[in-house]
């Protein structure tokens, strides 16, 4: 059976959550250095209205993978052998080099005098943990997921079946947050795959129902229908309120110091995070047809390599806030914040870019190397043939 064609406005909706995880990270600092300022709600604005970033990758992942994949399954040797052997190459192989490079940086920062032995462990549950660096948590959920995709894939992957994805991923995303609240009481719930259920199964919803429910992403488009464009208002509508909710909250937290069940917490960055991730689909469809070309051919590359962007940005920032910065509530520290969160933008760009194109083996580093696309970027329902890689 022949590849299906690729989505290729997907490629913008990687490129825009992957500046969110660039904003998160940017001004991660921010929140402790302005809290008593009245810079405080922009900063706090950005950092959180920014975090649906891995939900929207882990979504992405489980739509492309399922699109991919409803229709001819892994259910040989062959095609289960080519699979893993494809994500070892191109996910886990990226991700072993570049933990044992943030591990040996973390070691030599703080911890020379550490004895071998400790050293070995520390490093062996970095990598089981996903804890070399603060991002690379990321990757840990995303080999867990590959992990058990061919059993899902086996449930799910029909019409009649995928009608149950959603439902099944509330329950099962409600009902680990609930007894881990209640019994487990596992801190670091956000290294497991269970966390992010409702996204998972949800993106194989849409993967496995795209070509019937295409039409209403497109309602932004001179394509859609006027019912279609009426029902994108109210989900536009919800996904703004449930964002601002989600930020007023924690503005309440930071600032004042009021504290909620953490169910509330829950709630508010699910909701938020889910909406977006439907608004962001919906949103890189209108882009890819009614942007001026050259944005879009543009926004597409740096989506393209965002796998590269996402795993070497950190080195970039940490170098970056070397230089001393300014107070708080100072127009010099608000530029000094932007121009972190440039350089990390940029200089990861340029520098995956380089390596992609005159480094042979780059792949190693940072991922699947893109494909060169050819001709003008189509802008009609049948997308262009491209190729759909992590950070998803």
């Amino acid at each position: 059976m022949s590849n299906k064609s690729s989505i290729s406005s997907l490629s913008i909706y990687r490129a825009i959550a992957m500046m969110a995880v660039l904003c998160i990270h940017a001004t991660s600092q921010t929140i402790k250095a302005t809290q008593t300022t009245d810079s405080f709600v922009v900063y706090n604005f950005m950092n959180v209205f920014s975090k649906f970033a891995v939900p929207a990758f882990l979504l992405l992942t489980s739509f492309v993978m399922f699109y991919n994949y409803c229709d001819k399954g892994l259910t040989s040797w062959s095609s289960l052998k080519e699979f893993y052997t494809k994500r070892l190459k191109l996910i886990l192989l990226p991700y072993v080099i570049c933990s044992t490079c943030y591990f040996l940086l973390n070691h030599w920062l703080a911890y020379r005098s550490r004895g071998l032995g400790d050293t070995l462990q520390a490093y062996v549950v970095s990598l089981i943990k996903g804890t070399a660096y603060t991002h690379l948590y990321y990757v840990i959920i995303l080999i867990q997921f590959y992990l058990i995709f061919p059993v899902i894939l086996y449930f799910f992957r029909s019409v009649k079946s995928a009608i149950w994805a959603i439902p099944i991923g509330f329950a099962l995303h409600w009902g680990f947050v609930i007894w881990n609240k209640l019994d487990l009481h596992i801190v670091y719930k956000g290294s497991l795959l269970v966390s992010y259920s409702i996204y998972v199964m949800v993106g194989a919803f849409i993967g496995v129902y795209w070509n019937r429910i295409q039409g209403w992403f497109n309602a932004l488009t001179p394509e859609g229908s006027r019912r279609d464009r009426w029902i994108t208002a109210v989900v536009w509508l919800v996904w703004i309120a449930a964002s601002l909710g989600h930020v007023q909250l924690w503005y309440a937290t930071y600032k004042y110091g009021m504290r909620f069940n953490t169910l509330w917490y829950e709630a508010a960055w699910n909701a938020h995070a889910l909406l977006s991730c439907v608004v962001l689909i919906q949103l890189s469809q209108y882009i890819e047809r009614r942007f001026p070309e050259r944005f879009v051919k543009l926004i597409t590359r740096f989506g393209d390599v965002s796998f590269g962007i996402y795993l070497i940005h950190p080195v970039i920032l940490y170098l970056y806030r070397k230089i001393p910065l300014g107070d708080g509530d100072s127009i010099s520290y608000a530029l000094y914040i932007g121009g972190g969160f440039l350089c990390a933008f940029l200089l990861s760009w340029a520098i995956v870019e380089l390596c992609h194109r005159y480094i042979p083996f780059s792949w190693m580093f940072f991922g699947a190397v893109p494909k060169k696309r050819s001709g003008n970027v189509q802008r009609q329902n049948q997308p262009t043939q491209t190729t759909v890689h992590p950070p998803n």
